[in-house]
């Protein structure tokens, strides 16, 4: 996923899986309200993210929280 324009979704969590740990309360959706498309209020999820995922397994052992929006969440099974 490369949005064009203004995104909050940084590229190194793209296509990675992570794990929900808290859903907050519904925010301006930026990426619509900065090209003047309203507001779009979604949700935002902390998203934590094994470092593993998200740089192999040659990365430290960390983990990553990111708040995203709901548009840039996709389920897995």
């Amino acid at each position: 996923m490369s949005p064009p324009g203004h995104t909050r979704l940084p590229g190194y969590v793209r296509g990675h899986a992570g794990i929900v740990e808290v859903i907050q309360p519904a925010a301006v959706f930026p990426d619509t309200h900065a090209h003047f498309l309203g507001e779009n209020p979604q949700h935002v999820y902390s998203v934590r993210f094994d470092s593993h995922e998200l740089w192999g397994e040659g990365a430290d052992f960390f983990s990553v929280t990111v708040d995203l929006f709901e548009n840039y969440l996709e389920t897995t099974s």
